[in-house]
């Protein structure tokens, strides 16, 4: 496999701090011509390109990464929900915060949190995530929508702490974890927290910087990956290995929606 070129100015650890990229225009300037019948996915592949596309294409230049594969990713992460400011599209991890904090604070915990595998929800970890504002009464799903999981994440701010808290949260287009905020610059994961929620630029930014940094095994390996379309290694170091085939075939759907659709005239 071809080594993809690194991104940016050598004299710029991370990308966010590249005074060049921050003025590459993040839209795409030739809107995409969506075929007369076509599916809901695609219509969202062609919004996300037609806001973020100038930035895509600037950074897969330098990356020889296909637009298309940095489209699937986005299709699959957040299912090109739009941007709102302040609003980024978020996803607690429940699990994640019990290994984090609710291992030591069992009883608080199981009040107001449980997942697949504990506090008597089958499933997988990652399966049949609730929570609950009160000690008692019912629990509701944390991934019903934006609306619980920012209810959920408030409620994991005040019971754990803030900080915790966005450790087991992704977020953005790529939905990543705010727990790898140092490789993507940032001090905290409340400085990730903040940066995400101003501007999609910085997703853009911050996912071509984790990709290049994650040791997958070695570092630079996911964009290896994505280059190559190798959508199963790039799933299991990307997610986790607990759904790697589940993944990996979305991954493949959005590629061949996104390419389709790139690959046809632009308007004039």
């Amino acid at each position: 496999m071809g080594q993809a070129r690194l991104l940016y100015d050598p004299n710029v650890m991370f990308l966010k701090d590249d005074a060049e990229l921050q003025n590459v225009d993040l839209e795409f300037r030739e809107p995409l011509v969506v075929p007369p019948r076509a599916t809901f996915n695609q219509h969202a592949i062609a919004a996300v390109y037609t806001r973020l596309g100038g930035l895509f294409q600037h950074l897969t230049e330098k990356t020889e990464v296909d637009p298309a594969n940095v489209l699937a990713v986005w299709f699959v992460e957040s299912g090109g929900v739009p941007f709102v400011p302040r609003r980024s599209v978020i996803r607690l991890e429940v699990h994640r915060l019990f290994e984090l904090w609710g291992k030591r604070n069992r009883e608080t915990f199981d009040s107001h949190f449980r997942f697949g595998g504990h506090n008597q929800q089958p499933g997988n970890p990652w399966e049949n995530q609730e929570y609950r504002t009160q000690d008692s009464g019912m629990y509701s799903s944390v991934h019903h929508n934006q609306n619980s999981e920012y209810a959920a994440l408030t409620l994991a701010q005040v019971t754990a702490s803030n900080e915790l808290a966005l450790l087991c949260t992704s977020i953005g287009g790529c939905q990543l974890l705010m727990d790898n905020f140092r490789m993507l610059g940032y001090e905290a994961a409340q400085e990730m927290y903040d940066a995400f929620q101003q501007s999609e630029r910085n997703h853009v930014l911050g996912f071509f910087d984790y990709c290049r940094a994650k040791s997958a095994p070695r570092q630079g390996d996911l964009l290896q990956y994505l280059k190559a379309r190798d959508w199963s290694s790039f799933a299991k170091y990307y997610n986790g290995n607990g759904q790697v085939a589940t993944y990996a075939a979305k991954l493949k759907t959005g590629y061949e929606n996104a390419a389709m659709l790139l690959s046809r005239p632009k308007l004039s």
